[in-house]
């Protein structure tokens, strides 16, 4: 990684603690092939934007263990990656189709994609989410109740749940922190971890969105089994390995590139990309 500039640099380190306790200058010195006075200037920059701690020979996060970054932080961690991924997941909403985004920095992205969609309904606890698509023709938005988080910039809590409980949704998205075919999806926070459930709980169909550095990672809590997961997406950093495992358990993985057509599964029962015909022929019906 020598040619990474001192804003990807940042980034990987933040990247980083979110699965690590700490980091330290040695090893990312070796990691970006650059010197370790460097490292140094860009982990007091860190630190100087209160991102980071000052810990001896490097850094760790704000939070020890499994530190939940700020959503703003999160949304520039691989961000082209995360368009992509949320263009090839819009292409599976239709008109009129009801639809629920969790407060994942992914979900943002397929909420801009959604602006664009016709007569339908998106159900959400992420404020943002919400706030990109207030002035969207063709959205209705039902933000769920509760008490407001910060670091995901959400609402979760029991008024969140009860009208989740009382709502039936064709299609639900998703983040992940982690996945695994035994443990299913995960995440860190227990209350973001609840409202998940109670979000999954009400879909139709569950589509986990998320980059390629959440394979094969670990995270406190599981919210949904691999079981009731309809479809992935994610981006082509995803192995071959990895996507036959799960194929092979009848959940549909597409993966997405930047700049390009995501590459579908040959089936998508129920997923499948919308066209233009076929959302005629849905709204003749």
């Amino acid at each position: 990684m020598s040619t990474a500039t001192r804003t990807e640099r940042m980034q990987r380190v933040l990247a980083l603690l979110e699965t690590k306790d700490s980091v330290h200058v040695s090893e990312l010195a070796d990691e970006f092939a650059v010197s370790e006075v460097t490292v140094r200037t860009d982990l007091a920059e860190l630190a100087r934007q209160g991102l980071v701690a000052r810990v001896r020979g490097g850094v760790r996060g704000l939070q020890r263990g499994q530190s939940e970054l700020a959503f703003d932080v999160r949304l520039h961690l691989q961000a082209p990656e995360k368009r992509a991924i949320a263009a090839a997941a819009a292409a599976m909403v239709g008109d009129g189709e009801s639809v629920a985004l969790d407060s994942s920095t992914t979900s943002y992205y397929l909420a801009l994609e959604l602006r664009k969609k016709r007569e339908i309904v998106v159900v959400t606890n992420g404020l943002l989410n919400a706030v990109a698509l207030a002035d969207s023709p063709g959205v209705n938005v039902l933000v769920t109740g509760g008490m407001f988080r910060l670091p995901a910039m959400s609402v979760v809590g029991d008024p969140a749940g009860d009208v989740l409980r009382s709502t039936r949704i064709d299609k639900g998205f998703v983040g992940v922190r982690g996945i695994s075919v035994d443990r299913g999806l995960m995440d860190l926070n227990p209350e973001e971890v609840q409202i998940k459930r109670e979000m999954t709980a009400a879909c139709e169909k569950v589509i986990a969105i998320f980059d390629s550095t959440k394979w094969h990672r670990s995270a406190l809590l599981s919210f949904l089994p691999a079981a009731r997961l309809d479809a992935i997406v994610t981006d082509v950093g995803a192995s071959d390995d990895v996507i036959h495992a799960w194929r092979s358990r009848g959940v549909d993985v597409t993966t997405a590139e930047p700049g390009r057509r995501p590459r579908h599964p040959e089936r998508l029962p129920g997923l499948r990309p919308v066209t233009d015909d076929a959302s005629s022929a849905r709204r003749n019906h």
